[in-house]
């Protein structure tokens, strides 16, 4: 007698999973996030006021991880899967902002 499907390999979870969110072990947020790797989730905002951004780490086996970036707001929801580099253009874009802000860059742009 043969087998007809093969029976599934149990993943294994990385250092940053976080097993009770995990797509392995729960069903996904997302359709598109079926047996995904899930991180903790990262809460930026306060959820009472105009708007907030949630991200996490996420990722499956055959591809390296990403970072999930959830936006809410009175005008409606938004999300984005950003790879690595794209959550390292993001961050160093934000620290610009709060330099310019802060006035950091001003003695370096004469």
């Amino acid at each position: 007698m043969r087998r007809t499907s093969k029976p599934a390999d149990s993943p294994s979870h990385p250092d940053w999973c976080t097993p009770d969110r995990c797509g392995y072990l729960v069903p996904p947020v997302m359709a598109h996030m079926a047996r995904r790797h899930r991180g903790p989730m990262h809460l930026v905002g306060d959820k009472r006021a105009g708007g907030l951004v949630v991200t996490y780490l996420i990722g499956c086996d055959a591809l390296g991880p990403m970072v999930g970036v959830h936006a809410s707001c009175r005008g409606g929801n938004a999300w984005a899967e950003l790879s690595l580099p794209q959550a390292a253009e993001l961050v160093e874009q934000l620290r610009g902002l709060l330099a310019q802000v802060t006035g950091d860059q001003g003695a370096d742009d004469e």
